[in-house]
């Protein structure tokens, strides 16, 4: 049995604590990018069709799904920083086969890219869990998972802008090398492995992970709450902009702003929804906040017309971003609360599966019930019923345990 131990972390410095962030921050912002350079780049990539992107973005998540499964058995062996750097190598080897322009290896690396970016949320959460004080765990949660929103904005700026003054390979390639310089520079925080056991053992117990999350009824009603808010994340990211410029009638520049309104807020809500977890100590009770906000963003999106006005239409749009892009951060923080001891990277991989399961079935059913309407604004208002589901399952456990507390009134002594 290993006996070396971390260091508490309440007795880590400050810095300390802020260099390690700074890296699992810039670790999840590069892994988010690596997922969205094809589709983002996909304009540019001659015979590319849009159907291929969907594709494309099934089998990323599909192998994201099995990725967070085998990710507690690749911390324990590799050690979450080491985990993190394998990770982010096997996406920079998914981009350069993309950079090859086979459409043959086009599903190979849309694989590797999503076994790349499983592991991620696992180790950085393990990181963050060894080195964060419990009375900042949710705005560090919630800064960590700023990368999700932040690599995409960055990247959705930056590759567009190489492809058209160089090419797409030479984005693809230039983002492979940025995934390799960020693992190599993660490297000075391989002393957060010294728990690691040495061996990377993926055995037949490889669902062990979804087990202990549907064993434990709050951590099986966070997973249940996570795919729920997934579909609703995904469907503002994937058809928020056609949606404005199809059916609200806005030009694709006024629509554009809209667009990376929500997508900031996005950012904003994370750091605010964390902040405000730690402030009042419950991060449910701010979930379930987040769940009644979304839930009226949805039918009001779904209302959007012109003559609202820009303020109006920025507004609503800055509240469904901050919801439904801004709730991943608290909600790790709450599994890493929930989680046995030494066990965080097991149950975040279990929960993110049922996660990355959201993601996979959200956004077709979505574009489905507005196909067969023909409407994406009804599809918006019904999305708003998901967030009330959520809701649900959220104040299930604070109403069994009030029960169990007026059934047992004497127990203390």
């Amino acid at each position: 049995m290993n006996n070396r131990q971390t260091a508490p972390p309440e007795q880590a410095s400050l810095g300390a604590q802020i260099v390690t962030l700074a890296c699992t921050l810039a670790i999840q912002a590069v892994a988010t990018a690596a997922t969205l350079a094809f589709p983002i780049l996909a304009p540019a990539i001659p015979g590319v069709q849009p159907a291929a992107v969907g594709v494309f973005l099934a089998v990323v998540y599909f192998g994201a799904m099995i990725g967070s499964v085998i990710g507690s058995a690749v911390v324990t062996g590799l050690g979450p920083v080491r985990a993190s750097q394998a990770a982010l190598l096997l996406q920079a080897l998914a981009l350069a086969l993309l950079s090859v322009d086979n459409a043959n290896l086009r599903l190979l690396a849309a694989l590797l890219c999503g076994l790349g970016y499983g592991p991620i949320t696992p180790a950085s959460s393990q990181i963050l869990a060894r080195t964060t004080p419990a009375a900042r765990m949710g705005i560090a949660f919630s800064l960590k998972q700023t990368g999700v929103p932040l690599g995409g904005l960055l990247t959705g700026a930056a590759l567009p802008f190489i492809a058209t003054f160089f090419s797409w390979k030479t984005g693809l390639a230039g983002l492979a090398v940025l995934a390799a310089a960020v693992s190599l520079v993660s490297s000075p925080l391989r002393t957060l492995d010294a728990e690691a056991t040495g061996r990377l053992v993926i055995s037949t117990t490889w669902y062990r992970p979804i087990a202990e999350v549907l064993a434990h009824p709050q951590l099986r009603s966070m997973a249940v709450v996570s795919l729920l808010f997934s579909a609703c994340q995904l469907s503002v990211s994937g058809y928020l902009m056609a949606f404005l410029h199809r059916e609200a009638g806005m030009g694709l520049a006024q629509a554009g702003v809209i667009y990376a309104v929500a997508q900031g807020a996005g950012i904003a809500g994370r750091l605010l929804w964390g902040h405000l977890a730690d402030r009042i100590g419950s991060s449910r009770r701010v979930l379930m906040a987040v769940c009644v906000l979304m839930a009226l963003s949805c039918v009001a999106t779904g209302s959007f017309a012109t003559h609202w006005g820009i303020e109006a239409l920025c507004v609503v749009s800055a509240v469904f971003g901050a919801t439904a892009i801004g709730w991943n951060g608290v909600f790790l923080g709450e599994l890493a609360r929930l989680a046995p001891r030494g066990a965080v990277a097991s149950v975040t991989g279990g929960a993110l599966f049922f996660t990355y399961f959201g993601v996979v079935v959200g956004p077709p059913a979505f574009g489905y019930l507005a196909e067969r309407t023909s409407s994406l604004g009804f599809a918006y208002v019904a999305l708003g019923v998901v967030p009330c589901i959520a809701l649900a399952l959220l104040c299930l456990p604070d109403r069994q345990m009030r029960r169990r507390a007026v059934e047992k009134p004497g127990c203390s002594q």
